[in-house]
């Protein structure tokens, strides 16, 4: 498996159009990242703490940016860390 420099997690739920275009503008994001898609609806806890804020991306378990992700933001936000 590569290393990746930065590892993600995306917040997500079905039928969620913001999710989809997430990932979509995942792909545009010109760093060493990777993510893993978390159904948010397959934990309590979760569904509590990301249910009205999907989609989330985090990484160290610090929020990147949820809503409407943008690859440029994401970039930004990323080059901080």
């Amino acid at each position: 498996m590569a290393a990746y420099k930065y590892f993600l997690t995306l917040y997500t739920q079905p039928n969620c159009s913001l999710c989809e275009e997430a990932k979509r503008q995942l792909e545009f994001v010109d760093l060493d990242i990777t993510y893993e898609e978390v159904n948010i609806t397959e934990d309590d806890e979760l569904m509590m703490a990301y249910q009205i804020r999907v989609p989330v991306l985090t990484y160290k378990d610090r929020v990147v940016q949820e809503g409407i992700i943008d690859f440029v933001t994401v970039t930004e936000n990323l080059e901080q860390y």
